[in-house]
């Protein structure tokens, strides 16, 4: 296992403990003897499950992540399997180092367009034009090529200058979040790791292999003597601003799960609106991310105004 340890600024905000301590303090609780699985002061597992799956459900409804992955192909292999954290392409391309700008766009599709558009196209081999995604096999999803791949992908390499490739990462305010994916026909998921807050990391070697941008699951937070820094030093991977809606999502799951105090239970409805009002607010932001910041800028399509009867005439 490589680690890398250069410090970076990437992540801010709360970390685990923090979230932890939040949770209690909504819950009206001083320790986890009443929320743990044991009776134990000091046992969060209950609460470590509802932060991760408050962060999964936010990143889910937002699509706030997203990240890169480099696939290597390999001729007449059809389908690949795509990273565990997967949710969702933003955008796909065939690298051909003998095209002038390098990467071709892949058109993203689904099977049954194929099988309406196109005869015989599970067989078809030349190079990808479009991706589409085929199946869940175990927990991951696979996606696949049209037309099958009719050569083997360079071995992907990257320049060690710029960062390293490691086998593991986590949240953590010493590590940059800006990784590529490599997914490998030994299926194994590396990450290239900037080692300099200040640079791009760079790719030597993928001709004949798929990139993409995907939108993607956090890491979760764990308790583990690997991270660096200690126990619960890990931080979200969620906007700072939007990172209490994870202790409202672990609080509404405790309190909804205490039927002995049914006062306690109906406080889970508040926590969960909660949640969702900063989902929304995070969506809103989305849509209009300038909205607000006096820019100054005047829209292309504001002066046609001008030109129409109900606005030139007035009331």
């Amino acid at each position: 296992m490589t680690i890398v340890t250069q410090q970076t600024g990437q992540f801010d905000g709360y970390d685990l403990d923090d979230l932890r301590g939040l949770v209690l303090r909504m819950l009206r609780v001083t320790n986890t003897s009443r929320y743990s699985s044991d009776g134990g002061i000091s046992t969060y597992d209950w609460i470590d499950d509802g932060l991760n799956r408050g962060q999964e459900e936010f990143v889910r409804q937002t699509h706030c992540l997203r990240t890169y992955a480099i696939v290597e192909l390999k001729a007449n292999y059809r389908t690949y399997r795509l990273p565990w954290d997967f949710l969702d392409f933003m955008a796909a391309y065939y690298y051909d180092g003998s095209l002038t700008n390098g990467y071709k766009e892949l058109i993203v599709t689904t099977i049954e367009t194929l099988n309406h558009e196109i005869s015989g196209w599970r067989t078809k081999t030349d190079t990808p034009e479009r991706i589409y995604i085929d199946r869940i096999y175990g927990n991951n999803w696979m996606f696949g090529l049209y037309p099958i791949p009719d050569a083997d992908g360079d071995t992907i390499t990257f320049n060690s200058d710029y960062g390293v490739v490691t086998q593991w990462v986590c949240p953590l305010y010493t590590y940059n979040s800006e990784y590529g994916v490599v997914i490998r026909m030994t299926d194994t998921d590396e990450f290239f790791l900037n080692t300099d807050s200040g640079t791009v990391g760079k790719i030597q070697t993928m001709n004949k292999n798929v990139t993409f941008e995907y939108y993607r699951l956090p890491q979760k937070l764990l308790e583990t003597t690997l991270i660096l820094g200690g126990e619960g030093t890990q931080r979200p991977e969620i906007p700072r601003e939007y990172q209490k809606a994870l202790a409202y999502y672990a609080t509404a799951d405790l309190l909804m799960n205490n039927p002995e105090d049914s006062v306690e239970m109906k406080r889970h409805q508040a926590f969960m609106q909660r949640f969702q009002g900063e989902v929304i607010s995070y969506i809103k932001r989305r849509a209009k991310p300038l909205s607000g910041l006096n820019l100054r800028a005047t829209s292309a399509y504001w002066p046609s105004f001008d030109s129409m009867a109900f606005y030139s005439k007035g009331p």
